[in-house]
């Protein structure tokens, strides 16, 4: 016979849930540092584009993860906020597709480009993401495929030039000492370091 259970209980359940979580291990410092750089990424080029970064974030779980894909979880987490927007607007659509991807193309710099090196079952959240803004730009799916390259390739110069690289760096560093980064913080080191430009 199953009883019935309490909202303590589920409270409890969820709590020593999380605790396990929290408790989890990064496989190396690489691993972290690499997951700082992807989510610096969406953070410093979603803030240059006129977006409002909620926060941002490493963590061992993230409530963004996927429960169907086994074995592949996000460990950081960036929040952006665009206000009132038009979906209808390319510009829109294409903004948010150049933040969706900043976070693999900023990994993939801070990798020097080494494909060999890079995991991107970690970015099935983020190529979703970006599939679905592609979609609404383009219908037809080479046309899709197409405009995709061109993000990445148009993403890869500007992540790896000054003085978005600088930026991203800077936060990245920001991100490893392990607080949660609040917005405004993102917004003054575009600003900072847009200055220098």
């Amino acid at each position: 016979m199953l009883g019935t259970i309490s909202r303590e209980q589920v409270l409890a359940a969820e709590f020593e849930w999380r605790e396990r979580a929290l408790d989890w291990e990064w496989a190396d410092d690489e691993e972290e540092l690499v997951t700082a750089y992807h989510e610096a990424g969406h953070a410093i080029v979603g803030c240059a584009l006129g977006a409002h970064i909620a926060s941002v974030s490493l963590s061992q779980a993230s409530m963004f993860d996927d429960e169907d894909e086994i074995g592949v979880r996000r460990f950081g987490d960036c929040i952006v906020q665009w206000g009132r927007i038009d979906p209808n607007s390319d510009w829109q659509v294409t903004r948010e597709l150049l933040t969706i991807l900043a976070g693999p193309v900023a990994e993939f710099v801070y990798q020097s480009g080494d494909e060999d090196a890079l995991d991107v079952r970690t970015w099935a959240g983020d190529w979703r993401q970006a599939q679905r803004c592609v979609a609404i730009l383009k219908k037809d799916p080479q046309q899709q495929t197409k405009l995709l390259h061109q993000c990445i390739a148009q993403l890869r110069h500007i992540v790896s030039s000054e003085p978005c690289w600088s930026a991203i760096a800077a936060l990245a560093d920001e991100l490893m000492l392990g607080d949660e980064i609040e917005g405004e913080q993102v917004a003054d080191l575009v600003r900072f370091w847009w200055s220098r430009a």
